[in-house]
């Protein structure tokens, strides 16, 4: 059922928004904890609108084949309740600078739809207006977003962007996100406004979203990270994990082999340690080794294996269920995680070089 503020009026962003179950715990409106005391340091919050989101992806729960409307059954696994964004900014505000809590930033995410860049202008002016001074990230729909729309962000108060392209190539694009799934996105659009957030917001203050897990080829996941980089945008990993109801429900989670690999692809490219001649893959696509500087320590390499993207996300458990391997580590790894996580990359260079 669709909530009503008054008749005919219906509920919707910027006076409503959804937010992640990890932040709706955080500010106190749904009862929990996180296993292992981890921290979830970022407040994300989705945009809600009675007639849902315009764009049809085969892998996501806002699909509109999929939610039939504005109900989110779920994204990236778990539930995305809806509040009024007022009561979510004051419980931000007595929570801010509290170490219980550890908040860091505030992520504000788009559906695909006509009014999603102005209402995330509107947001993050808010935000401000309320006093708060967590760091602001925009995650973005290229489809909704241009240029103009992301300077009025900047100079609402957030200082970093990330476009959400999720599929590495073209391929996998289409066969996804595009016509052949009956939606909008534009894989050209998406490089564009890669683009468009660097030249707004600065280099390394622009990113990616991308998804590892979707279909694509190691080497094509690599290919389009080594592009990012090149055009000062950083990189955000996600693991894909079905979700119950979609087009891709039946697809297998990621294996913890390549989004170990991924991940290393991922710190090497962003810390300019390699260029596309170090890695090494199998006629599949495969990735079987990587060429890394001689003086490269354990220490070193473990951020790898950490949330990547802006600083001060860690999304804790949003890639798998609690109290299993967890993909995208929330917290500093010790030595033992760190020689756990090169050894289920199965990349037997740094197997021999670190553990061996």
């Amino acid at each position: 059922m669709t909530l009503r503020l008054e008749p005919n009026k219906m509920v919707s962003s910027p006076e409503w928004v959804r937010l992640s179950f990890g932040a709706d715990m955080v500010l106190g409106f749904s009862p929990g904890k996180f296993l292992k005391g981890a921290l979830n340091t970022t407040i994300n919050l989705l945009q809600y609108y009675p007639d849902g989101c315009k764009a049809n992806c085969a892998y996501c729960g806002q699909a509109r084949e999929v939610a039939q409307g504005p109900e989110c059954k779920t994204l990236i696994r778990v539930e995305w309740p809806l509040r009024r964004l007022d009561e979510v900014l004051k419980r931000i505000k007595e929570r801010e600078g509290n170490p219980e809590y550890g908040l860091q930033r505030i992520c504000v995410g788009q559906l695909a739809h006509p009014r999603a860049s102005p209402d995330a202008i509107e947001i993050t002016r808010r935000i401000r207006e309320y006093g708060i001074e967590l760091q602001i990230s925009e995650l973005v729909t290229a489809t909704y977003t241009f240029k103009h729309h992301m300077v009025e962000m900047r100079k609402a108060g957030a200082d970093m962007i990330d476009v959400a392209i999720d599929a590495a190539s073209k391929r996998v694009f289409d066969q996804l996100r595009g016509k052949a799934v009956r939606s909008i996105h534009s894989w050209d659009r998406y490089l564009k406004a890669i683009d468009e957030a660097v030249e707004v917001f600065g280099r390394k203050n622009a990113g990616i979203h991308l998804i590892i897990g979707l279909g694509e080829t190691e080497k094509e996941a690599v290919d389009i990270m080594l592009y990012a980089h090149s055009r000062g945008a950083k990189i955000s990993l996600f693991a894909f994990y079905p979700e119950d109801g979609t087009f891709m429900e039946n697809k297998r989670p990621v294996p913890l082999s390549v989004f170990r690999r991924m991940q290393i692809a991922r710190w090497l490219i962003e810390n300019d340690l390699v260029n596309e001649s170090s890695f090494k893959f199998d006629e599949e696509g495969r990735l079987v080794d990587v060429e890394v500087p001689s003086d490269l320590t354990l220490d070193e390499l473990a951020p790898a294996f950490m949330t990547s993207g802006c600083p001060g996300c860690n999304r804790p458990y949003s890639n798998e269920r609690p109290g299993g391997r967890l993909k995208n580590i929330p917290w500093y790894p010790n030595n033992k995680q760190v020689i756990s996580a090169i050894k289920a990359s199965k990349l037997e260079g740094l197997i021999k070089r670190f553990v061996n």
